[in-house]
């Protein structure tokens, strides 16, 4: 019996505190004035609300309600919130079969971004990740790929190695053939290349490769590490640069 009336009172406290938690949201809401963005731990709640919600969602079930409502929050959000939005859309079992509701919200994701010019103040790890989710959802905007360019290309000298084969390898894959981005990101990449494990090698040689980017320096120190790697390779990476090495000797 005790046991039974220690449990009953537990679950009604943790009743009462959910209640409560709930109450406070909607005065917190109804407290704010109207046109005034969220406060930054609400924008981190409706986060964890908006994951929560995809996690949860069928596999073969479009949450459509729930991306309309991402898209019309989207404008509230502030720039370094908004790769975790688009990692969300990417690793969506459902994404395919939802992809005109998708791209509706990335269209209005990059158009915020574009406007907000995000690109000069967002953090390196949050560029690779927006570029890298984006590439993953097969998703082109030209605005956004031309903004983000002309803030990186400056910025590559700072890049570690993983951001910097990420975002060449998220540009060649949304076919963004940006000259003055891939010459920035060869020459650091170049200096850096010692850092490199065999998947951004790979990634970095097959990115110039598509996008048919002349960088022998580059290559020709891919080619060196590469041989240094060789055993730590996996298949497919070692296919890619081995395709990646033909082709552009090929073309030279």
């Amino acid at each position: 019996l005790k046991l039974q009336f220690l449990y009953l009172i537990g679950t009604t406290m943790l009743r009462l505190h959910v209640v409560h938690q709930h109450v406070q949201r909607r005065w917190a809401a109804s407290a704010r004035p109207r046109g005034q963005p969220p406060s930054r731990s609400g924008r981190n709640s409706r986060l964890k609300e908006w994951r929560a919600a995809l996690d949860s969602s069928p596999p073969g079930k479009v949450p459509t309600k729930l991306l309309a409502e991402m898209e019309a929050g989207i404008a509230g959000e502030s720039p370094g919130s908004l790769p975790a939005v688009v990692s969300m859309l990417a690793k969506a079992k459902w994404r395919r079969a939802g992809r005109r509701e998708v791209a509706g919200v990335l269209d209005t994701v990059a158009s915020h971004l574009v406007m907000q010019r995000a690109a000069a103040t967002m953090t390196e790890r949050d560029v690779r990740t927006l570029l890298n989710a984006l590439a993953k959802c097969s998703h082109r905007d030209a605005a956004l790929l031309d903004h983000f360019a002309g803030e990186v290309a400056p910025r590559a000298g700072s890049f570690e190695a993983r951001s910097l084969a990420m975002t060449v390898w998220s540009y060649a894959t949304m076919r963004g053939t940006h000259g003055e981005l891939f010459s920035a990101v060869a020459t650091e990449a170049a200096r850096q290349v010692g850092q490199f494990n065999p998947q951004n090698l790979a990634n970095t040689a097959w990115a110039y490769a598509t996008v048919r980017h002349d960088a022998p320096a580059l290559f020709d120190s891919v080619a060196t590490e590469a041989a240094r790697q060789v055993g730590q390779f996996k298949p497919q990476e070692l296919a890619n640069t081995a395709w990646a090495d033909a082709t552009v000797r090929h073309d030279a």
